[in-house]
């Protein structure tokens, strides 16, 4: 039996509606996400459960309760990555303007996606190979990212056969990838302009060549 109430005693405050646990609880697993990716790309690599908490706002204990894994934490704060940046993924008027002017667009967006989500990007990348929801998620970014040259530079595509076609795609996207960008940057010490200027040159020979 449940123990009746004294005359002092205040019966408990009623539960909290089922709906506004729900969005309570979206929000604190959305802070948690947001915390997480800012703690990265400030080089926090991976931060710790406590430093995500504190940044958060929360708990470590509602860490856990938002998300049963830590694994569960970093795919959706991954999914959660690709949302947040994907403006940087758009290529200003796309498919317009002379060759040059679309190549220097083009190398412009991709060194800035590069430089603003390094620390993001290289962690992603070391778990993909080992979580497969991880592998699909980068596959899908890439093959995003290829549509986009195969629009871009469309005029200078489209009347090549369709394996020439993709053979250009995907070297392309393989030369301004964000592993070419990081090894440029970290093992041959190329500044910003240095590998904006190498792409610029390289797209131009595959394009007019």
């Amino acid at each position: 039996m449940l123990p009746s109430l004294s005359m002092n005693e205040t019966a408990p405050e009623p539960a909290e509606p089922v709906d506004g646990r729900r969005a309570r609880r979206a929000r604190g697993r959305a802070a948690v996400v947001e915390a997480t990716i800012d703690l990265v790309l400030e080089g926090f690599s991976p931060p710790t459960v406590e430093q995500v908490a504190d940044r958060a706002g929360v708990s470590t204990a509602s860490v856990f309760r938002y998300f049963d894994t830590l694994d569960e934490l970093r795919d959706e704060t991954t999914r959660r990555y690709f949302q947040r940046f994907a403006h940087l993924l758009e290529i200003p008027e796309i498919g317009e303007g002379t060759l040059e002017a679309r190549i220097t667009r083009f190398v412009d967006i991709r060194h800035e996606l590069y430089t603003a989500t390094a620390p993001m990007a290289r962690l992603v990348r070391n778990r993909a190979s080992k979580v497969a929801a991880l592998h699909d998620i980068l596959h899908q970014h890439r093959e995003v990212m290829a549509g986009d040259i195969r629009r871009h530079f469309g005029a200078e595509l489209d009347g090549l056969g369709a394996v020439f076609r993709g053979e250009m795609v995907g070297t392309i996207a393989t030369l301004t990838s964000f592993e070419s960008w990081s090894e440029l940057t970290e093992d041959h010490r190329r500044t910003p302009a240095q590998i904006r200027r190498g792409w610029a040159r390289a797209l131009s020979l595959l394009l007019t060549g």
